[in-house]
C-alpha cells in the first residue's frame, strides 16, 4: 500500500509540474515571439541592421502597452525609419497577444506589470475605432 501511495503522488506531482510548465505566461510569450518575431527581430531581438528595427532600443516597450498590442495585431504599413511592412497578426487570440506583450515588455524594457486579457480586449476595441 506505501509502494502504491508512493507512485501515485509521483505522478501526481510529474503531472503537475508538466502542467506548470506549459502554463507559464512568460514562458509562452517567448514562445510565440520566437513563432512570430524572431525570423525578423532575430532570436536577440537585434533585428537586421536597417532593414528592421531592434527590439533592444525600442521605445515602444516602455509607453502604455496599447501601442504595442494595435501594432502586433494589425502591423504596419511601412515603417517610418526604415520603410518596411511590418505584417499584421490576427491568428493570436488574447491570451496569447497578453503573453507576447507581456515577455517583449519584460524582456525589452524590464516592465514586470502584466497586461490582462481584458486590457487586450479593449484596446483592440480602440484600434478599431482609430482605424
Amino acid at each position: 500500500m506505501y509502494l502504491f501511495i508512493r507512485r501515485f503522488l509521483y505522478i501526481a506531482l510529474l503531472v503537475s509540474v508538466s502542467t506548470s510548465c506549459q502554463t507559464n505566461p512568460y514562458r509562452q510569450g517567448h514562445e510565440l515571439y520566437k513563432i512570430n518575431c524572431e525570423s525578423c527581430h532575430m532570436e536577440d531581438g537585434s533585428g537586421l541592421a536597417k532593414l528592421i528595427p531592434s527590439l533592444k532600443s525600442s521605445g515602444l516597450f516602455r509607453s502604455t502597452p496599447e501601442c504595442l498590442i494595435c501594432l502586433i495585431r494589425h502591423g504596419l504599413d511601412k515603417n517610418q525609419l526604415t520603410g518596411q511592412q511590418m505584417p499584421a497578426n490576427k491568428r493570436l487570440n488574447d491570451v496569447e497577444l497578453a503573453n507576447l506583450v507581456n515577455y517583449l515588455r519584460q524582456e525589452y524594457a524590464s516592465i514586470t506589470i502584466a497586461v490582462t486579457t481584458e486590457e487586450v480586449n479593449a484596446c483592440l476595441a480602440n484600434c478599431k475605432d482609430e482605424e
